[in-house]
């Protein structure tokens, strides 16, 4: 029997919470396939979508997933709202999507709970979350995802901080100028990644971009200006990835 995409009930976004914060520091602990698809603890979405997991490597990827989950349940306004969706939909993905550490041996998966329960409501948690970050960057630039791949080109199981600063801005996030700079100093296409030192904080790099872009949306009115000229005004500090 098809097991079908689902949303938690609210005894099973309790206990996907309690395995968040004992998985982080147990290494023996892993995610319940009774928890994902327990009859008590998770209700079948609107479509009866059958479910798979991601297939893919990329922040791309994860959002065309959910976009087509989303298309295929007729009901995409209500889930895109529903925090009891987004963390199932992590939790039935959960090993691709949360790698382990290394030395420790335990999930990585942090203080912050809104990379796997997304903070909806709350813009700059929500893009945290695993999928619904990148759905939601992708649903912004559906016209021409391309255009965004500075920040879908990325790991999907990864923190990166390119990410976490343009896309915690919502007048970046959803401005095509800022995504064609951010596409065209920091991926590479040839290699379907992120270049070499678009992290960190030296020159030209993404902390410095945001603190650039911040200064210049005081005085212009970004939305106004095409890609080629923001980028085209960027001090010669951001040369390297050009």
């Amino acid at each position: 029997m098809s097991r079908l995409v689902s949303s938690f009930t609210e005894l099973g976004l309790a206990e996907f919470e309690e395995f968040l914060t004992q998985a982080r520091v147990d290494s023996s602990k892993q995610i319940p396939k009774e928890l994902i698809f327990s009859a008590t603890k998770s209700a079948p979405i609107k479509g009866a979508v059958t479910f798979h997991q991601v297939d893919g490597s990329q922040r791309l990827h994860a959002a065309q997933y959910v976009d087509a989950i989303l298309e295929r349940s007729g009901d995409r306004l209500q889930m895109e709202q529903s925090v009891s969706f987004w963390a199932w939909l992590v939790a039935a993905n959960f090993n691709l999507l949360c790698p382990k550490d290394e030395t420790t041996k335990c999930f990585k998966i942090g203080t912050d709970l809104s990379y796997w329960i997304p903070r909806i409501r709350d813009y700059r948690r929500r893009q945290r979350h695993r999928l619904s970050g990148p759905y939601f960057t992708f649903r912004a630039h559906q016209a021409d995802s391309k255009l965004a791949m500075g920040v879908l080109g990325s790991k999907i199981n990864g923190y990166h901080d390119l990410n976490e600063r343009i896309l915690s801005n919502e007048q970046f996030a959803t401005s095509s100028s800022v995504m064609h700079v951010v596409t065209t100093l920091y991926y590479e296409p040839t290699t379907r990644s992120l270049k070499q030192g678009s992290s960190g904080t030296s020159k030209g790099c993404p902390r410095r971009l945001v603190d650039i872009l911040s200064q210049f949306a005081l005085t212009y009115d970004l939305g106004a200006l095409s890609g080629p000229q923001l980028l085209a005004m960027l001090p010669q500090e951001f040369d390297r990835f050009r």
